[in-house]
């Protein structure tokens, strides 16, 4: 079936393609009845915009390109939606860039490459002048989400702070600490999200002359978690016995949601027992880690999103006289992970 067109939309709704063109584009010059008829063939027919029409007639494509190193995760599906239903309600699409190795990563250093047709760039989890060693060769709008540089406006959360406090909680238990640590990828570029996170952690542990009984390398994914609980199960090494005589619990440290969920489900086919072996602490606060009794250091995902889409639609309109740097502070959501057994 052919996509339907202005004119079937102008057809439909008994109007000329004028009008049609007029309201998709928040004319204020036309009648209630005549915005009523066309938004209704709109829906009926299914009908969105030709962007590439439009560029050429506007020099604006209604759309904003997202550079992101993953989708399909708890964390961005939630960032990414929160984006979407702002963008959307200002008549202006999403398309998504996932960073997928050094391949993808010089293809977008080229200024044709597609997602600079857009009109603004939203690059996630990302410091700009790692990826583009420089500036990013587009000159309409920039902004950054979960990820902050004085010289682009930022909507991020405070991952420094955040593993400071991730930190605090796990030296109160007073547990020998392993921490599940973000491996690099040779071809991929380092998240600054985790460089962050694993710097505040590591500063609250050295000022205490503290050290992990054990970090363990990963990926960031519900794979990557059970990796490394695997090496646990498989791989067990001496702790302090309690005076009872009963094995010390671990605290399990992991860099976010994602590791933790995955480090849990391991460790429980495994035979531990979350409070009696091990206690357990991610990051991001998703709603999958609080259905499974995971305590995070949490931060307001769908807030920021919405935040960064506010950033994009005031930079687009001309509204931002100076850069924006919003910065989001940590929360601790205490869940079952991190009370031992009896408490």
């Amino acid at each position: 079936m052919a996509k339907p067109s202005v004119l079937d939309v102008a057809r439909t709704a008994g109007v000329g393609a004028s009008t049609v063109s007029r309201v998709l584009n928040n004319h204020p010059n036309i009648s209630n009845g005549a915005r009523a008829r066309v938004l209704a063939a709109v829906e009926a027919l299914g009908y969105t915009p030709d962007l590439n029409a439009r560029s050429l007639r506007s020099g604006q494509t209604q759309a904003v390109s997202v550079l992101l190193p993953m989708t399909g995760t708890a964390f961005y599906d939630t960032l990414l939606g929160a984006v979407h239903h702002r963008l959307e309600a200002h008549d202006y699409d999403m398309a998504l860039f996932p960073l997928l190795g050094a391949q993808r990563i010089r293809r977008f250093r080229d200024p044709s490459a597609l997602l600079y047709r857009a009109d603004a760039l939203l690059i996630a989890s990302q410091d700009p002048q790692q990826l583009y060693a420089g500036r990013p060769p587009f000159n309409k709008p920039v902004v950054l989400v979960d990820a902050h540089h004085p010289h682009y406006h930022s909507v991020f959360f405070d991952n420094l702070a955040a593993g400071r406090l991730a930190a605090e909680v796990a030296l109160a238990c007073r547990l020998p600490l392993v921490l599940l640590d973000v491996d690099d990828v040779p071809g991929e570029l380092p998240s600054p999200v985790f460089v962050e996170r694993r710097t505040g952690i590591l500063e609250v542990l050295n000022r205490q002359g503290i050290a992990p009984v054990r970090t363990l390398y990963t990926r960031a994914s519900l794979e990557g978690g059970r990796a490394a609980a695997q090496l646990l199960l498989t791989q067990p090494f001496p702790v302090q016995p309690r005076q009872d005589d009963l094995p010390t619990p671990l605290f399990v440290l992991a860099l976010s949601d994602e590791m933790a969920l995955g480090a849990q489900r391991q460790l429980g086919e495994g035979g531990w027992q979350m409070g009696r072996d091990y206690l357990l602490l991610g990051f991001d606060g998703n709603e999958q880690a609080a259905q499974a009794g995971l305590s995070s250091v949490a931060q307001p995902v769908a807030q920021m999103g919405e935040a960064a889409a506010e950033a994009i639609l005031a930079a687009l309109g001309g509204q931002l006289g100076t850069l924006i740097q919003q910065s989001f502070a940590p929360r601790f959501v205490e869940g079952a992970s991190t009370r031992r057994s009896g408490t």
